[in-house]
């Protein structure tokens, strides 16, 4: 595909675009302009239509052409950014760059290796595993400023014991 014939194709689809037809060459808008070769430019880029698949068109003649080598997302919005325009066009080629098989396989992931995750052991009686915690910097209640929270790991059961923040554990 060449952007000739990219462009022929925005054309003909112009004239049966609701929200286009509403930027005419006799508009006052700045903005929007209709071009001599027919297309329509909004603040100077070609304004692409939803339509007959116009959008995929110009980011697959961007992304996958012979000469662009798959960029990355990045560097395809820039180089798409350049010449055209059309309403969620970051989204778009964000999603046509994960889903490109070529990329996929060629691109190394940059992120840590995958690890086995390790199972729990299983719990046999209830209060052989408990964890505890401790709420703190509560409103003072009957001299008590934090709750200190004794949980049992199998069967979920809770004690909360109030005690103030001062609290320290000696080793015996």
């Amino acid at each position: 595909m060449d952007a000739e014939q990219l462009h022929n194709d925005i054309c003909t689809a112009l004239p049966y675009d609701l929200t286009t037809s509403a930027h005419s060459v006799d508009d006052l808008d700045s903005h929007w302009k209709q071009g001599d070769d027919g297309l329509l430019r909004q603040n100077g880029k070609i304004y692409v239509l939803d339509a007959e698949g116009l959008r995929l068109k110009v980011v697959q003649y961007k992304h996958d052409h012979i000469l662009s080598g798959h960029f990355s997302q990045n560097k395809t919005l820039k180089l798409i950014q350049v010449e055209y325009t059309w309403p969620g066009m970051c989204g778009f080629v964000k999603d046509f760059c994960k889903t490109c098989v070529t990329c996929g396989h060629s691109k190394t992931p940059r992120h840590k290796l995958y690890i086995l995750l390790k199972q729990l052991p299983v719990l046999d009686l209830p209060w052989n595993s408990i964890s505890m915690d401790f709420i703190e910097q509560l409103l003072e209640s009957t001299g008590f400023t934090t709750i200190f929270v004794v949980m049992d790991c199998l069967s979920k059961q809770s004690i909360f014991i109030p005690t103030v923040e001062t609290i320290t554990i000696t080793a015996q």
